[in-house]
């Protein structure tokens, strides 16, 4: 019983250490497209194309939005797999 334990828990730290590092990868991709958009901007700007900038403003606004709401539901699963986890195993004790 106990090695089948650890093993589960084993399993489970495994999956929240692969689950850390896609989320920072996505953080960083996510990181360099806005500094590209956020470039874009200050080049419409510098050249006052007004439709150009209040687009690029709409999308920066709305990436982030996205983003942000992304990063709370993959928090949310995240967390209530390792409470499911959790139950489970004191369950079994």
């Amino acid at each position: 019983m106990s090695d089948e334990l650890e093993s589960v828990l084993r399993k489970s730290l495994d999956a929240v250490d692969r689950h850390k590092r896609r989320l920072y990868g996505a953080i960083i991709a996510g990181t360099i497209f806005f500094v590209w958009t956020f470039s874009q901007l200050v080049d419409a700007n510098r050249a006052g194309d007004m439709g150009r900038m209040v687009m690029l403003s709409v999308v920066v606004v709305g990436c982030w939005t996205s983003s942000l709401a992304f990063v709370i539901v993959l928090q949310l699963t995240v967390m209530t797999k390792r409470i499911l986890r959790a139950i489970e195993i004191a369950s079994k004790e």
